[in-house]
């Protein structure tokens, strides 16, 4: 089986995602949920280094994970949605957006106020953090107790993925209704 990533959808990561995957310890699994798929966008990544208390897990994040940090394009309609965006939502939600909608990427943020209706709008395809957890379980690539562990670490860290979900497995049946 060669490698067909390059033909499926770039996912942009935004910062809330980020952040859930190093407050768990577990930001080493991204790359490996969706191999040569995730990149991030320079405006996401100068987000993130506004954040002091993290700086140096994320740093070593992307170190670590080999996920590019790619500039953001300067095509006029991109660069016009993104101001637009920015009057309502973050930098890196806003950033993310523009440029989905007009390449097709995915986008991985669980920052639903902001981008649910957009994505709906646009045809959008998002990922939350519990979306890419769940592929990872999935895909054999992390255990239910981890999962489990992981959603329990992130709570635990004032950090808010789904309410009243506390396992995969809740998740899982969640998803199936």
């Amino acid at each position: 089986m060669g490698k067909k990533t390059s033909t499926e959808p770039r996912i942009l990561l935004d910062c809330d995602v980020i952040i859930h995957y190093t407050k768990a310890g577990q930001q080493l699994l991204l790359p490996k949920i969706f191999p040569d798929r995730f990149v991030i966008l320079d405006k996401v990544k100068a987000e993130l280094d506004k954040r002091k208390q993290s700086i140096v897990s994320l740093s070593n994040f992307l170190v670590w994970s080999k996920i590019p940090v790619i500039p953001f394009p300067n095509q006029k309609e991109i660069i016009i949605e993104y101001a637009r965006l920015k009057t309502t939502m973050g930098d890196g939600e806003a950033a993310c957006l523009a440029v989905a909608k007009h390449t097709k990427d995915y986008i991985a943020s669980s920052n639903l106020k902001d981008i649910k209706d957009y994505c709906a709008y646009y045809g959008i395809v998002y990922l939350t953090t519990m979306d890419i957890l769940l592929e990872g379980y999935q895909k054999g690539v992390i255990t239910e107790a981890q999962c489990n562990a992981f959603i329990n670490e992130v709570k635990s860290k004032d950090s808010k993925l789904i309410h009243g979900i506390d396992t995969i497995k809740q998740y899982e049946q969640m998803k199936k209704k």
